[in-house]
């Protein structure tokens, strides 16, 4: 599994912008004098000028900070994304392997934090140049170490439209990707994907959230293309297993019969592959789960190694 190298300010740091570049005192438009404006738990909330900066993250592909304080309800909001290309909408609750980031809500009470299971929120980028990032966001966190009033806290309406501090430094075009399914009826968004290179050479790459896990492996494919899912070689898997519920419930897409669906390669390179998925999966033998489980708008679009 390869996982970016932050150097110069790690994961922990990035939501201290005065650590990674400093913050800023910032007049430009954006609902308030500050630029950055949302509503918290439906409460209208404004960043002061003085709390509230945007700063590229320097040795971070595509890292960009931002974040500020209202001083009246010490209510401090920040986001911390990586992989960002340019304009465009990111997942919020993920890792360092996927496009987007985290989100975080501080008060006196402690911290929130957006959970790590790839759909916790997004933030659009509309623009991302002439030393400015304008965008909006929204996300919902839950409490995190030391919190002492628990709850989640829900923030909607977010918009900023800021100075950008440093230049955002660019993303390999093996680095970042994106997973996405509905599984069962529910959303499915990766926080982590790891691509391996399969022995019998082709595509695999393993997914996780802190809610389910998903894997493809298309063996022996060397061109874009729709592949049937297939148990025999060239093997051809899409595997879900369950991270969360009664213990032990899972695995669908081994050795479960029949599995009946499709992966569609729409682009393949060396740095990367894109494409879509869906099937219906048979309960693998000798796990607990004992229903097919429907798996519908798969998205992948993938760095490999």
């Amino acid at each position: 599994m390869r996982v970016l190298p932050l150097a110069g300010c790690g994961i922990a740091t990035l939501i201290a912008l005065g650590a990674c570049g400093g913050g800023g005192d910032s007049n430009g438009p954006g609902g308030s004098s500050s630029g950055l404006t949302a509503r918290v738990d439906g409460s209208s909330w404004a960043a002061e000028p003085i709390s509230v900066g945007a700063s590229a993250v320097a040795g971070v592909p595509g890292g960009l900070v931002i974040i500020g304080t209202e001083t009246a309800t010490l209510v401090t909001l920040s986001l911390s994304l990586f992989n960002v290309t340019g304009p465009g909408t990111y997942a919020l609750g993920v890792g360092p392997t996927v496009y987007g980031g985290f989100a975080s809500l501080s008060d006196g009470a402690g911290p929130w934090s957006t959970p790590l299971n790839g759909v916790a929120g997004t933030v659009t980028i509309t623009t991302l140049s002439g030393g400015r990032v304008k965008g909006t966001f929204a996300y919902t966190v839950e409490p995190g170490v030391g919190n002492s009033a628990g709850g989640t806290r829900v923030v909607t309406q977010g918009k900023f439209d800021l100075p950008l501090q440093g230049t955002v430094a660019p993303v390999p075009d093996n680095q970042g990707g994106s997973v996405t399914a509905t599984l069962g009826g529910k959303a499915y968004g990766a926080w982590l994907i790891a691509p391996s290179i399969p022995v019998a050479g082709g595509v695999e790459f393993s997914t996780t959230s802190s809610e389910n896990a998903l894997t493809i492996i298309l063996s022996g494919i060397t061109v874009p293309g729709t592949y049937t899912l297939s148990t025999t070689a060239p093997t051809r898997f899409l595997i879900v297993g369950l991270n969360v519920g009664p213990p032990g419930v899972c695995c669908w897409g081994v050795t479960g019969s029949p599995n009946v669906g499709t992966v569609t390669v729409t682009s393949l390179t060396a740095t990367r592959v894109k494409g879509s998925f869906s099937a219906t999966l048979a309960p693998d033998v000798g796990k607990p789960a004992t229903t097919p489980l429907v798996v519908t708008n798969g998205s992948f679009d993938v760095g490999l190694p």
